[in-house]
Order: structure tokens, then sequence, then C-alpha cells
């Protein structure tokens, strides 16, 4: 009889819900917290494309336990990749991300939205 002698581990797609994030707004800024929980920073990537914060990532098992046999196996491992869209204008040259304690901070500066004058040449 097989009782856990085999675990059959399917890699699937990056969930779109994942990793967990808050975010909020302050007066001059938009502050994205996400939990990454056992991951390392060297495992994350993030990038600003326009008003799109894009994370990108992997949560790797540790080396301790990729040798073992598994009676239960409820963590992920796996690759990650979000999308959020950042509802005001941002200046992503001036975000900066901080990681402590599993919780990665995003902070993107806000840009005044201005309307500009253009002067008008008469030929």
């Amino acid at each position: 009889m097989k009782f856990f002698s085999e675990i059959y581990y399917f890699k699937c797609e990056p969930r779109e819900d994942y990793p967990p994030v808050d975010i909020y707004e302050t007066e001059d800024s938009v502050v994205v917290l996400v939990d990454l929980p056992g991951i390392g920073v060297e495992d994350v990537i993030v990038k600003v494309y326009r008003n799109e914060l894009i994370l990108e990532g992997v949560k790797q098992k540790p080396e301790e336990e990729r040798k073992v046999k598994y009676i239960c196996m409820e963590r992920e491992f796996n690759t990650f990749r979000r999308r959020i869209d950042i509802p005001v204008m941002i200046d992503p040259s001036a975000g900066k991300a901080v990681y402590r304690d599993g919780v990665l901070n995003i902070i993107l500066p806000k840009i005044e939205e201005r309307v500009y004058k253009i002067k008008i040449d008469k030929e």
C-alpha cells in the first residue's frame, strides 16, 4: 500500500492575487505593503510601467526541505507576477523599496498633475 510514499507536485501558473498587498495614499505618495515571508529580496523584482506596479519573483523551497517526503504540504513554492494599477500620477524614478521582517514597503511619490500652456507661434 502506498501511503504518502508518492507526493505529486504540480507547478501551477503564477497567481494573480499573490502576494497579498495593502495600498494606501498619503498626501505626497502611494505606499504599497507586500507580504513576502520566506522570500529573499534577491528573488523579487519591482518594476513600474506608466502607472502600473509590477511585482515578480519566486518563493523557493529551502534547501533542507528539497529531499524530504512530505506528509502534508500546504505552503506554496512557485513563481509569482502581480500587476497593480496605481490610480494617481507617480514618479517611478523617485520610488524606493525597503524589505523588513517579511514585508516589502514600496513608496511611490506622487506627481502633481499640471496643465501646461503651449505658446502659439504666428507664421
